[in-house]
């Protein structure tokens, strides 16, 4: 399934619109922005106590042999937001042109923000192969990710590289797998200051229809599943499904991740404003 980028809707939705980022210290490679953790700066910044896990190069002894307890030296990094972008790249979120299109246009959007705000974005996008890219190479990236993953997101994730420290994650999915929502949530904040997931949903997601002996089918592995959509079917799924979210809804905040919610039937511009305004500001 090919379906074309809209870079220019992807420019006017993001126009008088600030990327929301973390207010709390950034960590990353050298840059404008100074951050309060202990790090590797000549320039000394600080004291303060030691806590176990803290990293005993920076103990202070002359302060140890004053007062007899432990104190760390806290120098200050000099370092630059980095905006990280992971984006579902499994067949669950082709399923329909308008799915796919919203992803694709949701993960320019937040890149395009991301440069406006003189911030660096990497994507990384799963699928069949892992794919990263950074810079100007995430549009070609996006226009030529096809969305035939056969693995669900939080198992394909798995053959990326480490997510690295950043200022903040912005993670696209629909967010239906399996797996516990908890600890793939805990493992998607790691080493982000600020984290935000956007769930990507279809109509046919949100409210299935089917019609007269439809079948489901699971998207990933094609594998059908013997259960004609009757009224009371669709009734079991939308429970579910409601069940569901609420669980990665509770997840997002245990982690204190921004959580919001995109449907395909909605163009970018008004879900820029509207359902996806958790992520930015209005200039």
């Amino acid at each position: 399934m090919s379906v074309k980028l809209d870079h220019g809707m992807v420019e006017r939705a993001a126009v008088g619109c600030v990327l929301r980022l973390p207010r709390v210290p950034h960590r990353g490679k050298l840059g404008e922005v100074r951050a309060s953790s202990v790090g590797s700066s000549l320039e000394l910044h600080d004291f303060r106590q030691y806590s176990p896990g803290d990293d005993l190069r920076h103990i202070d002894w002359n302060a140890v042999a004053r007062t007899g307890e432990l104190y760390l030296r806290v120098r200050q990094d000099e370092v630059s937001p980095r905006v990280e972008v992971l984006i579902d790249g499994s067949a669950s979120m082709g399923v329909s042109d308008a799915k796919a299109a919203r992803a694709r246009e949701i993960a320019a959007w937040v890149c395009t923000l991301s440069r406006r705000g003189g911030l660096d974005p990497v994507l990384i996008a799963t699928g069949t192969n892992v794919q990263k890219g950074s810079g100007p190479s995430t549009r070609a990236l996006l226009e030529n990710l096809a969305f035939e993953g056969k693995e669900p997101f939080d198992i394909a994730l798995r053959r990326a590289p480490p997510l690295s420290s950043c200022g903040l994650r912005v993670v696209i999915s629909d967010f239906l797998f399996e797996s516990p929502p908890e600890p793939f949530a805990e493992r998607l904040a790691r080493g982000a200051a600020g984290l935000m997931l956007v769930q990507v949903l279809d109509e046919e997601d949100i409210d299935p229809s089917g019609g007269a002996g439809a079948r489901l089918t699971d998207s990933e592995s094609g594998d059908v599943l013997e259960r004609i959509l009757t009224p009371h079917v669709i009734d079991q799924y939308l429970d579910r499904l409601k069940a569901h979210i609420g669980l990665w809804q509770g997840a997002a905040r245990r982690v204190r991740a921004t959580w919001a919610q995109a449907s395909s039937e909605f163009q970018l511009d008004a879900l820029a404003r509207r359902e996806l305004s958790a992520l930015v500001e209005v200039a």
